[in-house]
């Protein structure tokens, strides 16, 4: 059997710190020029996230596990879930009609409920099918950036672990990767209006710290505990008048960041620091890959990066104020 090469984790760590970084980057540029307290809580955002990347980095060039034996089928297994993740996705959300948050929720859960074993490259490939179909023409489309996700996928199994929001950083990249080889246009959205950032930052504070809880006090599980919120974020919230169907998309959004489990995210007041840059960096985000199926599960991984990243800093201080007072 082959064993571990660091090349492995190390180029799923590029590409996904590569992903991340350019959506922050892009949000600090919008926030500055259209609204400048924005653009600094952006750019918060934007080192904290830094903090971890540089952190993350250097573990995996201290890991000496890679004289492991390198589990081959179980990666093809993962594949093939976010393979199939992707097309049944994209035939709830469009075939059926169900619209991205519905049909997304309904795979997560009825992957946990039957294939509990692959629920969470099954969820990966979901948000494949979330992609707009202004990007993604067909279910063929839809395939061939699932399976550019499920490499992503395994290349990246060994890094970033426990940080919400991951499974769709790895999406977006794949779906990036896809349209721009399609010669496909990404929709510019416009930044929304102040009464509507309100709104949007109000969900965002509320599903995070609720998936977290379902995640990790009451034991249920990241991909059962984000489906069950995004199900009723696309139950319920659309009959808000006007902006209903965004909010929608901001409940599992934000629901992404709570799947961390409670090695990254050991309180869950963290949720709530969480949800409050996810709703700014979802607003000033707009223009920017509009449609790309996994950019919302982008904007959750940026933010739990950046609160797990700053309360690292803070961790280490209080260790070596420790060890000066002895």
């Amino acid at each position: 059997m082959q064993k571990y090469q660091r090349w492995i984790p190390f180029t799923g760590f590029i590409i996904l710190s590569a992903t991340v970084l350019t959506l922050l980057g892009a949000t600090v540029f919008t926030g500055l020029k259209t609204q400048w307290i924005a653009g600094i809580v952006s750019l918060i955002v934007l080192a904290g996230a830094l903090i971890t990347i540089i952190a993350e980095g250097k573990r995996i060039l201290a890991d000496k596990k890679f004289n492991d034996e390198l589990p081959l089928i179980k990666h093809v297994y993962e594949f093939l879930g976010v393979l199939i993740g992707g097309v049944l996705s994209c035939i709830f959300c469009r075939d059926f009609q169900l619209g991205a948050v519905v049909g997304a929720s309904l795979i997560a859960i009825i992957a946990y409920l039957l294939v509990p074993k692959h629920a969470v490259p099954v969820y990966c490939g979901a948000f494949v099918g979330m992609t707009s179909n202004a990007l993604l023409f067909t279910r063929s489309e839809v395939a061939i950036a699932s399976a550019i996700a499920g490499i992503i996928y395994v290349l990246s199994s060994y890094v970033f672990g426990g940080f919400g929001g991951k499974l769709g950083t790895i999406a977006f990249i794949s779906t990036i990767i896809t349209s721009l080889i399609l010669g496909r246009e990404f929709i510019a959205a416009p930044v929304y209006e102040p009464s509507q950032i309100l709104m949007i930052i109000l969900v965002a504070l509320v599903a995070a710290p609720l998936t977290y809880y379902f995640n990790v006090i009451r034991g249920h599980g990241p991909v059962l505990a984000s489906g069950f919120v995004g199900l009723l974020g696309g139950l319920i919230l659309p009959i808000i008048p006007e902006i209903g169907g965004t909010l929608a998309v901001v409940a599992i959004c934000s629901g992404f960041a709570g799947m961390s489990s409670k090695a990254r995210s050991p309180k869950i007041w963290m949720m709530f620091v969480a949800g409050l840059f996810i709703g700014i960096v979802f607003v000033y985000s707009a223009p920017t890959f509009g449609g790309a199926g996994g950019k919302l599960g982008t904007i959750a991984f940026g933010s739990i990066m950046a609160v797990y990243g700053f309360m690292s800093l803070v961790g280490k201080k209080s260790e070596k104020e420790a060890l000066a007072a002895k």
